[in-house]
């Protein structure tokens, strides 16, 4: 009879170790389809932050021994609009992945002028396309920062000079 009794309990603890699941994917940009690496992405429960992690350098991203029920994944990068995928499920011994293009910030949501560090000194604007001699000239005093010909609505709009970033 304690034989049966122990089978039984051995057998319900290894059961609730099994009550876990994983999360898997890979984020791409919203413009291009390309990998995006360094994305922020947090797990939510009932609107509760459970963990995080970042899209590695091929912009793919894992989480593990993630207990049953439903979460959000957010993903988030300085300077844009942060993206929610809502309802995703858990389940025993479940494996999920997702593909997701993280979309481009609201073109109508006006960008501040504060760097990522907090501070507003040293920050400059970016300047896209073919640079004029002023434009020019003010870039050569620092006023200014010169960015590439190929102009899309996710280009960062502010530089930072002290840090040497872009958002």
């Amino acid at each position: 009879m304690k034989q049966n009794l122990i089978y039984i309990l051995l057998i319900l603890t290894m059961n609730s170790f099994c009550q876990t699941g994983t999360i898997r994917g890979i984020v791409r940009n919203g413009v291009d389809n390309i990998p995006s690496q360094f994305i922020s992405i947090g797990l939510y429960q009932n609107d509760k932050f459970i963990i995080g992690t970042n899209s590695d350098s091929t912009g793919h991203f894992e989480f593990e021994n993630i207990s049953t029920g439903e979460y959000e994944l957010e993903f988030s990068f300085v300077g844009y609009q942060s993206y929610t995928i809502p309802g995703i499920q858990i389940f025993n011994d479940s494996s999920i992945y997702l593909e997701t293009n993280y979309p481009c910030p609201n073109g109508n949501k006006k960008s501040k002028k504060i760097c990522p560090y907090g501070h507003k000194n040293n920050i400059v604007p970016i300047v896209y396309g073919l640079p004029t001699i002023k434009i020019q000239k003010r870039a050569n005093k620092g006023k200014i920062e010169l960015s590439g010909c190929i102009i899309t609505d996710c280009d960062p709009k502010w530089y930072c000079k002290e840090h040497k970033i872009r958002f």
